[in-house]
Order: C-alpha cells, then structure tokens, then sequence
C-alpha cells in the first residue's frame, strides 16, 4: 500500500526547530480555534539554527493557482525546508491526508509539459540558460603544480644546506651528513643546537639508507606533537610514510575528504565560501525559466572567469585552534590550487537546489622561504624534512595532496 501523507499547515515546525510562517490566504482551516492557512511550496519557513527567512522545497502534486502560476501543495511526505538543515515539517493536523503516488502520473506528464513550454518561451525571447556544470571560482595556482617552489627536490648540496639555511643541526638521531650517530638528545620539536648534541660516535657509522629511515622514524616522532587527537590524527603518520616510499605520486585520503566538507558546512561567517555561492546563486537565479540566463554571465563573472563576489570570500583552510592537535595544521594547513565548480542547479517554484564541488590541493612539500622562516627553523620537524626532501644526497619528492567534496545548498527568492 502507499505511504499515507498529510498536508502541512502554517504554524507546523521544522525539525531543526524551525516554524512555517504563512500558507494560502484563501484556503484557511480553523484548528483548535485558530484559523490554519494550508501550506505550498515556496511559502515561507524559518530555521532554528540559522537566521533569516527560507522556503518550503517541493509538493505533493496537487497544485494551486497563484496568479496564473501553479504551486504545488506541501506535504509530509515531500515536502522539506530549504534552510541548510534542510528540516522535515512535523505536521500538527493529521485529518487531510494523501497518498505518496496519487499524483505521480500527473506530476510528470504536468512537468514535462512545463518544460516544453518554457523551452518554447525560452527560443521567442532569445533566452537561453547558462550551461551546468560550469566552473565558477579557480585561484591563481594551477591544479597538479609541479614547477612550484615546495614541489622542488634534491636541488641543494651540503654546502648551500649548512651555509646559506644554517641547517648544522639536523636530526638529534644521527648526522646526516657524516652518516654517524648523535648520543641522546632530546627529541623537542624545538630543540635547537646545544653544546654537544651532535658529538658523533666515530665507531657508529651507517648507511645512507640507514640514517633516512631514522630521520623518517625521528620525523613520524616529532609529528605526534602537532597530531595527538581526534579521528584524524593518523593521517599525518601516513603521508610521511608516502614521502618515504619516495614515488612523488599524487595522495589523497576519503578523512582528508571528510574533514574538507566538514571545515565547509560549518563555516557560517560572512566571508564562508559556501554562503557567498547561495547568496549569488539566489539572486541571479530567473525563477521564472528555471535557470540563471546566459547574457547574466558577464555580470557575475570577472575577467579570470571567476564568480565576482567570490573574491571576497574565504578559502577552505585548516587554520583552527583544533587542527594545531588533530594533525590537519601540518597535514594540509593552507591549500594551493583551489577550484569551485556548480555541478548542478534545479529550481522548483521559488527555490532551488545546487550540488557544489570543492577540488583543492595541497602541496605535502617545503619551499626556502618556510625554512628561512624562524618559527620554521626553530622545529627540528622543519629542519628534518627540508634535508629529506632538498639535498642531493636524499632526494625524498614532495607530492600534491588532493582533496574532493560535493556539497548541496538550496535556497529560494523572498
């Protein structure tokens, strides 16, 4: 049998706490005393969680003639909140139902009619919709940058390492450079050269291969101090590992993904990304046609091709407190190439569903200018790593780290 459905009401609430606040002022029914107007899609609802007004998304197929334009009517089964918690509707009257596919066959044929419709339209004034997917926002850094200054590889020899970056005192494990090994020292990301900490044992001498992996163990070491918590501690420990395995390959990770989307949904200030793209997607939107025409796209885009108010925005990055311990400040921290794509875009009514790409990459590698940097210098992480990746001697590759994630936004005019 067919799920049975109720019509929503204004009043009704949004499972985020939110509330409908106004329905069809001829189509009222009194309530427990108070008068109910019945509820369309594209009637207007608040959130609980965030402020501002939203939109009912979607109907149950019946439709309502407003102003020669049909709306469909909201239902329990079909109906949700176009707010970013996108809320179900807890229904408080429960005596007008439907049935989940009592409108199916009608739904489609009424849809596909509209749409031919609008297409007609569309040819006899020369409109025609911007294409989706279209790319909408890309930095100035090319994707899969192998030229840039961090992605630079076995170019120093010892002499440019000691004299010009002052990289003496390496690792507190073993001389790299005399391949011997350095009595206990202490093993403080900051530890800095002291009086007898790189004293070799002369009858301790080891390999090439042998002092790296101690380098690498000493870095995965000192790496624990920036990575001791939350889920993505580990990810660090196994970059590292990919540096050693030395392919220069391409790394991505689906946690490395998961965070992304995260530092995204939950970036509500002004400048997020993501609330930029709503907002020029909500006004540049011809709720009429269904599509943001194709002569607006001079006016949203810049010379770069770039969505303009983007600019403005806020890149994803890992720059909170928390990621200086859960491992994302040196796992990603800042990005390099960044690139926003508008997958997909549908309008119903009033409001609108988009799917939005997030494709962004890192560079797990360090250019002379970290190292010069004195906070950089100071880590012995820093230090190791640098003569890892940069002497000729050991030649690790650094490797671009790739992150992806789709994203949905909705919203709606009004």
């Amino acid at each position: 049998m067919p799920s049975k459905g109720v019509f929503l009401y204004h009043l009704d609430k949004t499972t985020c706490g939110g509330r409908i606040i106004a329905g069809a002022p001829d189509e009222t029914y009194e309530i427990g005393g108070i008068v109910r107007q019945q509820v369309r899609a594209g009637d207007p609802v608040t959130c609980g969680v965030h402020e501002g007004r939203f939109r009912v998304c979607g109907g149950m197929g019946d439709t309502y003639d407003v102003n020669g334009v049909l709306k469909e009517w909201a239902g329990s089964l079909d109906s949700f909140s176009s707010c970013p918690c996108r809320a179900r509707f807890v229904p408080t009257v429960f005596s007008h139902t439907y049935d989940s596919n009592c409108n199916a066959g009608r739904m489609a044929e009424r849809e596909n009619t509209i749409r031919k419709k609008k297409l007609a339209e569309e040819k006899e004034k020369d409109l025609e919709p911007m294409p989706v997917p279209v790319l909408i926002y890309a930095t100035q850094h090319r994707m899969d940058d192998y030229d840039a200054k961090d992605m630079h590889h076995g170019d120093l020899n010892e002499e440019t390492l000691k004299g010009r970056f002052d990289l003496t005192d390496v690792s507190a494990k073993v001389n790299p450079y005399k391949l011997t090994l350095a009595p206990s020292a202490t093993a403080s990301p900051y530890s800095g050269f002291y009086p007898g900490s790189l004293k070799e044992n002369e009858s301790m001498v080891v390999s090439r291969e042998e002092s790296a992996r101690i380098m690498f163990d000493e870095f995965r070491e000192l790496a624990k101090l920036f990575s001791f918590q939350g889920e993505y501690k580990d990810i660090i420990t196994e970059m590292i590992d990919h540096m050693q395995d030395n392919s220069g390959t391409p790394y991505s990770n689906p946690m490395l993904d998961k965070a992304l989307k995260e530092q995204i949904l939950n970036d509500h200030t002004e400048q997020s990304s993501l609330l930029v793209i709503r907002d020029i997607l909500t006004s540049a939107i011809n709720y009429e046609y269904g599509f943001i025409p194709l002569d607006k796209k001079n006016k949203l885009f810049d010379e770069r091709g770039n969505f303009k108010d983007l600019s403005m925005a806020v890149l994803p990055k890992f720059d909170r407190l928390i990621d200086q311990t859960n491992g994302l400040v040196i796992t990603v921290h800042d990005t390099w190439s960044t690139h926003i794509t508008l997958e997909s875009l549908e309008v119903t009514g009033e409001s609108y569903r988009a799917k939005v790409r997030y494709r962004i990459q890192d560079h797990f590698g360090l250019d002379e200018a970290d190292i010069l940097n004195s906070v950089f210098h100071q880590g012995r992480i820093f230090r190791i790593w640098f003569v890892l990746q940069r002497w000729q001697e050991y030649d690790y590759k650094p490797f671009i780290t790739e992150m992806n994630t789709t994203v949905e936004i909705s919203g709606g005019r009004g």
